[in-house]
């Protein structure tokens, strides 16, 4: 009888030792996938900081046509408010 729990004891240890050399692959890989993403987020975060600078954005507004100094439109001298007092 002893022999006999021996093997079983042997296989249930041999299954389970297996099982989590399984495991330990997942998560290895989980983590190196985690690493890609965080890498790949930083390489996105430092486009992100160099499209969205001062000097970026005033180089596409001008390729846009726009102008640092805003063009003034008048409708007249005469100030519309004064006139509709009795």
């Amino acid at each position: 009888m002893a022999p006999i729990l021996v093997v079983l004891f042997v296989v249930v240890e041999l299954l389970v030792t297996n099982e989590l050399a399984g495991f330990g692959r997942k998560v290895a890989e989980a983590d190196r996938s985690i690493e890609a993403v965080s890498e790949e987020n930083q390489l996105l975060n430092e486009k992100i900081a160099s499209l969205s600078s001062l000097i970026t954005i005033d180089q596409k507004a001008r390729e846009f046509g726009m102008t640092t100094t805003p063009v003034v439109i008048t409708m007249g001298g005469e100030d519309v408010a004064f006139h509709l007092q009795p």
